[in-house]
């Protein structure tokens, strides 16, 4: 039952997380086609989407300790999403800043409200397993973003 409670939940926003880091390289040539984008564009992209994971870390601890993993990790998803949303609607780079930023802080908590839900809900001695088996969770997630993404291209555009 802690399964899919506790670590499918949190599991699945790290893959997120990841998914949400690679894709830009694997539609970064539709996003130049579309929108005429130059590599200084889809650099600052990527940056506004690092640049908000990690200026709420610090932040996002407090939350954690205040609010527990869940309630964090669900507000920051809904950002996440609401992110991806006005990414995939944005018909200029200044709507891609944002929805790439929104998303950045969106996924900010995937690792941390994870590890901190695993050290209440998972017994000591399997946290260990665990928290590798939801690494490989973002691993996976960053595979799907490519050649799958790659692939879902050839039917529907960068925007879905």
């Amino acid at each position: 039952m802690i399964v899919f409670q506790v670590f499918l939940p949190f599991a699945f926003g790290y893959f997120l997380s990841y998914l949400f880091r690679v894709v830009n390289a694997v539609i970064a040539p539709n996003l130049i086609a579309d929108l005429g984008l130059t590599a200084a564009d889809l650099g600052l992209l990527t940056s506004a989407n690092f640049f908000a994971f990690a200026a709420f870390q610090l932040p996002l601890g407090i939350l954690l300790d205040r609010y527990g993993p869940r309630k964090v990790e669900a507000a920051l998803l809904v950002v996440a999403a609401a992110g991806a949303l006005v990414f995939g609607m944005a018909g200029s780079t200044p709507g891609l800043v944002v929805g790439r930023a929104m998303i950045g802080f969106g996924t900010s908590a995937c690792l941390m409200a994870a590890f901190k839900a695993y050290s209440h809900w998972v017994p000591a001695q399997r946290q260990s397993l665990v928290t590798g088996i939801h690494m490989a969770f973002g691993g996976m997630g960053a595979l799907t973003a490519t050649k799958p993404v790659e692939m879902a291209l050839s039917f529907t555009d960068w925007r879905g």
